[in-house]
């Protein structure tokens, strides 16, 4: 998707075959900018210009059969300028129904919210639901809609689909952070055997005075670095992860979020297990310079 982070997606599809119902969604969704020459005509009339809701603008697009709709979806989708939600009407004889244009819909672009426009009883929710699943992507609304109906779902579908979308930019910055740390535990982990191993090849056989003490001692400031680089931005990362699970998520999205709490705890009692190990290494070594 390329469609920019900060831009917010009011791009709506109106599929119908009857044009006087995009006339309709044209007028509710898109109404023309009353003129100055009305608001003199309100203050004259109520003495004052009465306060009216600021309008959304939204930007509609129309196909008269779902193929159609079909194609322009998935141009979109492809030119990283999708739609937010779709308007589908239930029956646009002679090509696909409102169930199987939603089914292809979600095919090429499985983000967009939808609205099935019906005004007939021949699908039964029984049967929607076992043709498209349980999904929170879909509402339904009857003919003939009521103008508020359609406002109030159009937004918030649009805000919903926005906000799912900043929720999975949000995912994918964590995966690549911790996808990242990973990366750096791995390449200080290398690190440090390369130098165990560079030790124990330069001493040979010889039990040098102190060389024992001084490995503990290379490893320690290896583990000291990793800590720095490692530990500040992970326990970061676990608290950017907290708060994502506190907010509303869908199953997908929370298991992805759990998924990278997980590996970064992991992470941190792997970094916590190595400081262990050295430590008791340390103590022993002690015991036996002592003795």
């Amino acid at each position: 998707m390329t469609m920019d982070r900060d831009t917010i997606n009011r791009r709506i599809l109106i599929i119908d075959d009857n044009a006087n119902i995009h006339e309709d969604f044209r007028k509710i969704l898109s109404p023309p900018i009353e003129s100055g020459a009305l608001d003199h005509a309100r203050a004259a009339l109520f003495g004052e210009t009465p306060t009216l809701p600021t309008h959304v603008a939204y930007e509609l697009e129309f196909a008269t059969q779902g193929r159609e709709g079909f194609g322009l979806v998935q141009t979109a989708r492809q030119s990283g300028m999708p739609y937010a939600a779709a308007f589908v009407d239930m029956r646009m004889p002679p090509g696909w129904d409102g169930l199987e244009t939603i089914e292809h819909l979600w095919y090429v672009d499985p983000e967009i919210q939808i609205v099935i426009c019906s005004a007939y009883s021949d699908h039964p929710w029984e049967d929607v639901s076992r043709r498209i699943g349980d999904t929170d992507k879909l509402l339904i609304l009857m003919k003939p809609f009521n103008s508020i109906e359609v406002v109030q779902m159009a937004n918030a579908l649009t805000k919903k689909w926005n906000l799912a979308r900043a929720v999975n930019l949000k995912i994918e910055g964590l995966a690549k952070n911790v996808s990242q740390r990973t990366t750096d535990v791995r390449a200080v982990n290398q690190r440090l055997q390369e130098q165990i191993a560079s030790r124990i090849a330069g001493a040979g056989s010889v039990d040098l005075p102190g060389s024992e003490g001084a490995m503990l001692r290379q490893k320690e400031e290896c583990l000291a670095i990793m800590s720095h680089e490692i530990l500040t931005p992970m326990n970061e990362l676990i608290a950017k992860v907290t708060l994502l699970l506190d907010s509303p998520l869908n199953p997908v999205q929370r298991q992805h979020a759990s998924t990278l709490e997980h590996c970064a705890q992991d992470l941190l009692s792997l970094i916590k297990d190595m400081h262990e190990f050295l430590t008791s290494q340390r103590q022993e070594t002690d015991v036996r310079d002592r003795s």
